[in-house]
């Protein structure tokens, strides 16, 4: 390890970066932020690996045999992922670049890759402090939807996600009613954080998802912005427990219907129906060909589909009301009758 330069060590059988790498599953992130690129790539070439260059990545692998003896002989592939992407420009739109330059090679074929890609880019950034790293993304994140909700992009590109979301985000806050809302699948918890602070009558905000990983990081944002009635709680939607709930006047399930089976949707909605005093709001992408596995995409929907769930959803509260809108993809919301 070099211990006063931060620029790697490479030969035929390691690499290794003093404060610039962070390693995910197989993945390892380094942050080569003001490094110069075609000396690292050289350096890289010479250590023996191969390299995919993409305007924001190098993706380098090195076959070696594994000295264990249970895979003697066996190939392990060392995957290292350099970036140039500067601390304060690391959001949500990572992902696009991450979708539009790695997948084409093969490189992110599954939500597992496309995970620790991102969890690896994240935490190149502060590799001795992975809650810090994730604390600047989340802040990078706030900012920049804050800007764009103030600007309010009408016509945004789907492959950006940051436009998609700020774009539902806004309508989003527009169409909650009552003082209540309940985020089902709120992934890092930032429609929670926004609404909260965008929509003056809500005084109790819930954000709950499966994974809860991120809360740490939304509940220091929640009190850093002073919102005290944000809160975050692990729920799996398909567990008989989720309807256990308390019921909120609004309850918002956006870009998540897709990442279930359409047996396994119906049982959430249930859930969702049943948690919901006067409004759901349902959100979805539409894509074309085959559900995007990188994103753990399960079914497609169509407008057709979309409304159809809008109906079923009134037959199970035998009548209410529903309306549809174009709104980065396809944006229902079900009323409850008055």
């Amino acid at each position: 390890m070099i211990e006063q330069s931060p620029f790697p060590i490479v030969n035929k059988r390691s690499i290794q970066f003093r404060e610039r790498a962070f390693q995910v599953g197989n993945v390892t992130g380094v942050n080569a932020y003001r490094i110069h690129r075609a000396s690292l790539k050289q350096r890289l070439i010479e250590g023996g690996y191969r390299i995919h260059e993409t305007p924001h990545f190098l993706y380098c692998r090195l076959a070696e045999l594994s000295r264990q003896p249970e895979m003697q002989g066996k190939p392990v592939m060392q995957e290292i992922l350099v970036h140039w992407f500067a601390p304060e420009v690391i959001d949500s739109d990572l992902g696009h670049f991450i979708m539009e330059e790695l997948k084409p090679p093969g490189i992110v074929e599954n939500t597992r890759a496309y995970g620790d890609i991102f969890g690896a880019i994240v935490g190149s950034l502060f590799p001795h402090d992975n809650q810090c790293a994730w604390h600047l993304y989340a802040a990078n994140t706030l900012q920049r939807y804050h800007q764009r909700l103030d600007d309010h992009i009408s016509s945004p590109r789907d492959d950006h996600p940051g436009e998609v979301f700020a774009a539902l985000y806004h309508r989003v806050c527009q169409l909650c009613t009552g003082t209540s809302l309940l985020d089902a699948g709120c992934s890092s918890g930032f429609l929670p954080l926004i609404a909260a602070e965008r929509v003056p009558q809500l005084t109790h905000v819930l954000g709950i998802d499966i994974y809860d990983a991120p809360f740490a990081t939304a509940r220091a944002m929640a009190g850093e912005r002073h919102l005290p009635h944000v809160r975050f709680q692990q729920v799996d939607l398909l567990a008989e427990s989720a309807a256990s709930l308390p019921p909120f006047d609004t309850v918002t399930a956006l870009h998540v219907l897709e990442h279930f089976t359409e047996a396994d949707m119906y049982r959430v909605l249930s859930t969702l129906l049943k948690l919901t005093s006067r409004r759901l709001i349902l959100a979805v992408p539409y894509e074309s060909g085959q559900p995007e596995p990188a994103y753990g995409h399960l079914q497609l929907f169509t407008r057709e589909k979309l409304e159809a769930v809008g109906r079923w959803c009134i037959e199970q509260w035998n009548g209410g009301m529903r309306s549809y809108e174009n709104c980065a993809g396809g944006l229902l919301w079900v009323d409850r009758n008055a």
